[in-house]
């Protein structure tokens, strides 16, 4: 019966599959697993310096932009609050030269225009009437 039973029992591998080409599996061993994880954390390592690299190379970029930019806007500034001094300053001119006393004593003094009936008086030195 032994023979027999054991000359009729069935092959328990495929039938495609010969026991000595048999397809080995890969397994993950722990030790596996900790090494694809130590790549992916490798990986995950090298991006994020990459990232915070190009975010410090563009933060100090954009403030060296802003710097410049601040100190050309103070620089204008100063000119446009020179010139806005300047403007108020002609603007009160033109509102005394709309005044004929101011036009009478500019005439007085820059040309040595007088009215008819007045007698002009001209001091000459330095003691006044020396």
């Amino acid at each position: 019966m032994r023979a027999t039973s054991a000359a009729t029992k069935p092959n328990r591998q495929h039938p495609d599959q010969s026991p000595k080409t048999t397809r080995t599996e890969v397994r993950r061993t722990s030790s596996n697993r900790q090494q694809s994880g130590k790549k992916r954390l490798r990986l995950w390592a090298v991006l994020m310096i990459s990232l915070f690299g190009w975010a410090g190379y563009t933060l100090i970029g954009q403030s060296s932009a802003i710097a410049e930019k601040t100190a050309r806007l103070e620089e204008v500034q100063a000119v446009k609050a020179g010139s806005e001094t300047k403007l108020n300053e002609i603007q009160a001119e033109i509102k005394r030269l709309q005044d004929p006393e101011y036009i009478q004593q500019i005439a007085r003094k820059e040309y040595n225009m007088f009215k008819p009936e007045e007698i002009p008086i001209r001091v000459t030195g330095e003691g006044g009437g020396q």
